[in-house]
């Protein structure tokens, strides 16, 4: 009885052990998070890749897709399994044998220096995961066609597609912010209007509207000329609308 009791709980114990370690060995990892951590200091991550004169490696995407070409197999999930399993020996032992690359990239890049001890197998595999899942010919070229779509629009447009303006800020009555026409109402004849609103957008304010307890947050990421543009339409195509009056109080 005793022996059967102890064979029962060391197979417990075993079982427990195989779980814990199995459960640690799959731990999930933010594959996106590790590539800038991890790679972004050499590899570009843009998609549409950014490419200059004085980079040391190819962009991500670029790597991501060649592979994906080179990679010959007869679904996408055996060319997926593949593509990991390839990055996660190739950047801890590279080799010019192992290397997909063609010679002129070689001689311009030269081999990628082993990475051992600067990441490990598993973050590997979870950002050649990412890279695979996120670097895409059909997805960039959905991406190139959103720009043109955007980059067709007058500068205010954009900012009112992209931004999220329009979810405090209405043509109507304000609410959780002053709707736009009482912001043109408020600045008009007022030399400096088109600054003042234009310091608000990049800067952020509070204060300025009583009535209105959310602060305004800066929006840094504006080109000038978009900056410019919504500041101009709001002053300009709303002046006339037929919105409530504004809390003109500072």
């Amino acid at each position: 009885m005793k022996s059967a009791f102890y064979l029962s709980a060391l197979t417990l114990l075993l079982l427990a052990g195989c779980g814990s370690t199995q459960q640690k060995s799959t731990r999930h990892y933010d594959g996106e998070a590790l590539a800038k951590q991890k790679c972004s200091r050499c590899h570009n991550l843009d998609m549409p890749p950014k490419t200059s004169d004085k980079e040391i490696a190819p962009p991500l995407y670029t790597v991501t897709v060649h592979l994906k070409d080179w990679m010959k197999t007869p679904t996408p999930d055996l060319q997926r399994q593949k593509f990991i399993d390839f990055l996660a020996d190739y950047v801890i032992h590279p080799s010019r044998e192992k290397s997909y690359c063609d010679p002129k990239s070689l001689k311009l890049y030269g081999l990628m220096p082993s990475q051992k001890g600067k990441v490990t197998p598993d973050e590997v595999r979870a950002i050649a995961a990412w890279a695979y899942d996120t670097y895409d010919q059909m997805k960039m070229l959905a991406v190139m066609k959103e720009r043109n779509r955007l980059a067709a629009m007058p500068p205010w447009k954009q900012v009112l597609e992209t931004r999220d303006c329009r979810s405090c800020h209405i043509i109507g009555a304000g609410k959780l912010a002053p709707s736009f026409p009482q912001i043109a109402r408020k600045y008009a004849g007022d030399p400096d209007a088109l600054k003042k609103i234009e310091a608000s957008i990049l800067h952020g304010s509070k204060g300025k509207w009583p009535r209105f307890k959310v602060p305004m947050r800066a929006y840094k990421g504006l080109t000038p000329k978009q900056l410019d543009g919504i500041a101009r339409w709001i002053l300009e195509r709303n002046a006339s609308s037929s919105a409530n009056a504004a809390d003109t109080s500072r």
